[in-house]
């Protein structure tokens, strides 16, 4: 599955956190996400590489 910008990821298949991809760098492989969950402490926007993400409806 291609990750978008707006889908729902995790880092990693066993991730607990839920993020939204708000932009993607294809030339570097990367996306910035931040937390899906707007009271989570500590929740800013991070850079992670794409081949880290797992989205969220491909675990369910």
């Amino acid at each position: 599955m291609v990750i978008e910008i707006g889908d729902k990821v995790r880092i990693g298949e066993s991730g607990a956190s839920t993020f939204v991809v708000r932009d993607i760098d294809h030339e570097e492989a990367r996306a910035t996400i931040e937390p899906d969950d707007p009271q989570a402490a500590g929740g800013y926007s991070f850079s992670m590489p794409l081949a880290a993400l797992v989205a969220v409806e491909a675990q369910e």
